[in-house]
């Protein structure tokens, strides 16, 4: 009969591959679902004429980056 040691070597063997399995198997996957998600993925704006007409928080947001910027120049 094996002793004990040699049975536990296994065992703990066995269980650290399907772990590393696993484990492959689950990055596999996520890569796999990234590379879907990038096949649709167009970059195109969904509305792009709402980017023709900028409304005043945007506007005010531009007034305050450009005088910002302007500030740090001086």
């Amino acid at each position: 009969m094996a002793d004990t040691q040699t049975i536990l070597a296994m065992v703990l063997s066995i269980t650290a591959g399907l772990m590393i399995w696993y484990i492959l198997r689950s990055r596999q996957n996520r890569r796999m679902n990234n590379l879907e998600d990038l096949e649709e993925y167009s970059g195109m704006a969904k509305n792009p004429e709402n980017l023709m007409n900028p409304d005043d928080e945007a506007l005010d947001e531009l007034d305050r980056l450009l005088s910002k910027e302007f500030d740090s120049d001086e």
